[in-house]
Parts: C-alpha cells; sequence; structure tokens
C-alpha cells in the first residue's frame, strides 16, 4: 500500500524469505494487520513487521502508540527488547522528508534473519 513497503517487500523475496501481507492477527478476540508476517518455523513463533510511515501525522502517530502497546501487552515485543512469548515486532520509519533508507533496512534483514 505504500512504496516503503513495496521496498520492504522487494528485500524480503530478494533474500528468499517467504512471508504473508497485512496477514490478520486475532489475539482475544482483537484484530491487527501487520505489515509482513514471517513465521519462524524452529522456535514456533512469529516476526511482525510494521512500517511506519507518518509518524508526524498526530492522529497516524497516536493509532502507532496503541498498536504498539496492543502488541507489547499481548507478548510481541519490539526488536531489541526481550523476546516476547509469542514473537518479534520490527519497526521501521519513513525518514522525516518521507524517503526510506534501503540500506537501513538491509541492516534490520541481517539483524532479524540472524538473531
Amino acid at each position: 500500500r505504500s512504496k516503503s513497503e513495496v521496498i520492504i517487500a522487494d528485500h524480503l523475496a530478494r533474500r528468499g524469505v517467504e512471508y504473508g501481507y497485512e496477514l490478520a492477527l486475532t489475539i482475544e478476540g482483537e484484530t491487527k494487520y501487520p505489515d509482513f508476517t514471517i513465521e519462524d518455523a524452529e522456535s514456533g513463533l512469529a516476526v511482525y513487521w510494521e512500517h511506519c510511515g507518518m509518524l508526524h501525522v498526530p492522529s497516524y502517530r497516536r493509532r502507532w502508540e496503541e498498536k504498539l502497546a496492543w502488541y507489547r501487552a499481548h507478548g510481541i515485543a519490539p526488536h531489541g527488547e526481550a523476546a516476547g512469548s509469542r514473537g518479534r515486532l520490527v519497526i521501521t520509519r519513513d525518514n522525516p522528508d518521507g524517503s526510506i533508507d534501503s540500506a537501513k533496512i538491509t541492516s534490520v534483514l541481517d539483524e532479524v534473519l540472524n538473531a
């Protein structure tokens, strides 16, 4: 749905990473739609990836903060924090000018796939 999500999807595809796009994630009767879902067959946990494109818009930022709190409350911890019981959350952002740093996406993928 956004240029940044296409760039992330391209990075995942080039690495041969199987992913789902905006798959429903329902926990305790509430459904969210992470941008990308990557299942880890070995651990049984999932990696959820959210790309935030408009954090400069107050209503968008507020919805994002609520969604982030929901993830944490349901055992999905942001990458870099202690592992959550239901999975990990990768969070990337557009730059303030609306651009995306492709090299940073590559770096995040390196971290996540090698963790």
